[in-house]
């Protein structure tokens, strides 16, 4: 909004600029949705959708076999 002195309804006046009130709601507006979205991601980790059991049979040169056992990510 341009500054032209227009001080009635309550309007501040200043006009030198106050850009430092608007770069930290930006920057705290931003922080939260970080915030919020790290939250949701560590929730959507360590809940239970954790996947189907699983084994994986490993054959080594020597005749050597190896079964990993686990789930799906």
């Amino acid at each position: 909004m341009p500054c032209n002195q227009n001080c009635e309804q309550g309007r501040k006046c200043d006009c030198g600029g106050s850009k430092s009130d608007r770069a930290v709601v930006i920057v705290v507006t931003l922080l939260l949705i970080a915030i919020v979205s790290m939250c949701f991601g560590f929730y959507n980790l360590l809940s239970g959708n954790t996947g189907q059991d699983c084994a994986v049979t490993l054959q080594f040169d020597n005749n050597v076999k190896a079964t990993y056992i686990g789930k799906t990510v």
